[in-house]
């Protein structure tokens, strides 16, 4: 199994595109915390064949038996959570800190029609884009094991849910048209991912 765990984070960006444009928002290292690991599994498909030397597998290209990808790391509020789940409403009473607010679910709602998130993990030690992981288009929800009074964090498991790309729906949806990325977003020059405006500049 093709399995990978990172835990050496700088952030990690989610961007969301509408119109003509990304609106983005992050796990940064203070979110994020030093146990934090994102694991990911890509995992062909694979085709068998029957020979007089045995069974031989070969993977099949652009297929998949598995692809899935998770972040786990220590959160002092709820907010990042509400965020993935574009599902956060934030408090408005007097002196309420950026952080207060609520998340909450089971009422029915259908979030179907909510759309996907580019997911980029940006590796520790790389100043453009060499180190970088993009799922393109994920759905994010949280696992259903809070640890909450194990440490001085509550330990949370963001599963990112990625979706195959599809051609057919997704090319003109203004995400790449790909369902992964590791490393450089551009081949032909030096590009980093700029937290804010989600779009990736090129390094002078």
């Amino acid at each position: 199994m093709a399995i990978q765990n990172i835990s050496q984070l700088r952030r990690v960006i989610f961007r969301k595109y509408s119109g003509n444009a990304w609106s983005v928002w992050t796990l940064e290292p203070d979110d994020l915390g030093q146990e934090s690991v994102a694991s990911f599994n890509i995992a062909p498909r694979l085709r068998s064949r029957e020979s007089q030397l045995g069974t031989t597998n070969s993977p099949i290209k652009g297929t998949f038996d598995n692809l899935s990808a998770s972040i786990t790391f220590m959160a002092d509020t709820f907010k990042n959570i509400g965020l993935a789940l574009d599902n956060w409403t934030a408090s408005t009473y007097t002196g309420a800190p950026t952080n207060a607010g609520q998340v909450s679910g089971g009422d029915g709602t259908d979030y179907c029609d909510e759309g996907y998130y580019s997911v980029v993990l940006q590796g520790m030690c790389d100043d453009g884009s060499t180190a970088d992981i993009e799922f393109t288009r994920c759905q994010p929800s949280i696992d259903d094991d809070i640890e909450i009074g194990t440490s001085s964090s509550t330990s949370i498991t963001l599963n990112l849910h990625p979706i195959i790309y599809n051609a057919s729906l997704h090319s003109t949806d203004g995400y790449p048209a790909k369902t992964y990325r590791l490393g450089d977003e551009d081949t032909t020059k030096k590009t980093h991912l700029n937290a804010t405006t989600g779009v990736y500049d090129e390094v002078q």
